[in-house]
């Protein structure tokens, strides 16, 4: 337990339920889910604070969703039979972690996109820090995206690139408007996953 807890301060800092965020997240990561009961057993009255931190930094996700698989589409609900799953990058870096004590995002990806099959596996870490360095409150455009691809000689790739870039949990389809008052941005927007080089900070 000492090696993720030692992980997880560099990318939660201020918690004050680190032990309890630590014994869920070695729980889940065994596992291809976990319920709410295992998350309760392990989080105990910190149950509720746990799940929504885990939430906002993308370590954890309820399954339950209102009409398709993206963040924006999941549904939080707090109470036994409730399900959650680890997205696929929050896995990797989480699993180094236990075994290193290290949270390495640059690591996490090589492997990951190695894994994948995907050919410019080498590329995705710079490629990768681009795409978090380009958002604006954890949002990127699409077309920043392919901007970015294009920076890294991987333009005529970008929509392949951006559905490996989903499978992987790096980004996912802002499926909601960031401000009702405003119009939907011409070009599709993604949200970034926080806990992807959250260490450089």
């Amino acid at each position: 337990m000492d090696n993720i807890k030692q992980a997880i301060r560099s990318v939660i800092k201020d918690s004050t339920d680190l032990d309890s965020i630590c014994s869920v997240l070695v729980n889940a990561v065994e596992k291809d889910t976990i319920n709410y009961d295992a998350v309760q057993a392990a989080a105990g009255p910190s149950t509720g604070e746990v799940l929504l931190e885990l939430w906002e930094w993308k370590l954890l996700l309820p399954v339950r969703s209102s009409k398709c698989g993206e963040w924006d589409s999941r549904i939080m609900l707090m109470q036994p039979g409730e399900v959650f799953e680890m997205p696929n990058i929050s896995r990797v870096l989480t699993t180094n972690a236990i075994q290193s004590g290290k949270w390495d995002t640059i690591w996490a990806i090589l492997h990951l996109f190695h894994k994948m099959g995907e050919p410019n596996w080498e590329k995705m870490p710079a490629l990768i820090q681009e795409l978090r360095d380009s958002c604006v409150h954890n949002v990127i455009s699409g077309a920043r995206i392919g901007a970015v691809c294009g920076h890294h000689g991987l333009r005529e790739k970008i929509g392949a690139l951006i559905a490996v870039l989903k499978g992987a949990s790096i980004i996912s389809p802002k499926l909601m408007t960031m401000d009702r008052n405003r119009m939907r941005s011409a070009s599709p927007l993604y949200e970034f996953n926080p806990c992807v080089y959250c260490e450089i900070e």
